[in-house]
Order: structure tokens, then sequence, then C-alpha cells
């Protein structure tokens, strides 16, 4: 695992919100709630690699989408839980929306490599 991993969930749905962060705090992982992307907080919270766990809802929301999210250089790891799949990028990976949690803890056991 990557050193400083910071985990932003930006999730919409509460109850996955919650069990994600849960699920990710007990493995020993940093993770912090937010509706919108905030770059200036996730430098405050330090870490080296933010990756960013999102829904496809979320992601709709954020300004230019997805794409916008797969160009920024801030992320380390982009996890969408499902949504298009339309982008492509090294560091963006989709997991299945039923039973997210295993298949995300796997990507972030993986060495954080791309």
């Amino acid at each position: 695992m990557v050193l400083n991993m910071l985990v932003i969930l930006m999730v919409r749905e509460a109850g996955l919100r919650s069990m994600l962060a849960a699920r990710l705090a007990l493995s020993g992982i940093d993770v912090v709630s937010m509706e919108q992307v905030d770059a200036g907080r996730i430098a405050r919270l330090g870490g080296t690699a933010p990756v960013l766990v999102a829904d496809g809802t979320a992601t709709q929301a954020h300004p230019g989408g997805l794409a916008a999210l797969a160009r920024d250089p801030l992320w380390h790891r982009l996890i969408i839980m499902g949504g298009a799949r339309d982008v492509t990028a090294p560091h963006l990976h989709h997991v299945a929306e039923e039973e997210p949690a295993a298949a995300i803890a796997a990507l972030l056991r993986d060495g954080g490599a791309s």
C-alpha cells in the first residue's frame, strides 16, 4: 500500500458511503468524505497519494464530469462505482456497485500501482 494514502469518498448514497468509510477505516486507511472535490482541503489533510472513490452520480455532478477528474493530476487513482465507462485512463478503475468494498480494498492493497 502506498504510504500516506488518503482516500476521498465522494458517494451520494449515505448508507453506502458509511459502509465504505467503516470498512476502509478498519483496514487502516485514512478516509475523508466530501460532497465535492476540494483540492485545498485535500492538501491540508496531507497524504502523498490521494485516491478518489466515487459513484457515477457524484462524478456526473462534478464540473466536467469523470473526464475532468481523470485529467486532474491531483489523483493517484480514481475508483468509480457504476456509471458510464466511456472515459479511460491508466489510473481509472471501475468497480461494480454490487459489493464494491471488497473490490475497492483489493485495488488499494495492490501497492497503489496504476
